[in-house]
């Protein structure tokens, strides 16, 4: 019965893995979002780029 375990450990570990991936690309797109915005707002600096 070994064998089961087996799979159902790797069945575990797919999912999780699966999970984790799935979280980093929402991280990463929200991420991209935030920068994005704060481009549009006129980045880190002083300058805006809408206003030279």
């Amino acid at each position: 019965m070994w064998f089961l375990e087996v799979i159902g450990a790797g069945v575990i570990i797919a999912i999780v893995f699966i999970g984790g991936v799935l979280q980093g690309e929402s991280q990463e797109r929200e991420h991209q979002r935030n920068k994005r915005r704060l481009e549009r707002m006129g980045g880190m600096s002083n300058e805006n780029k809408y206003w030279r």
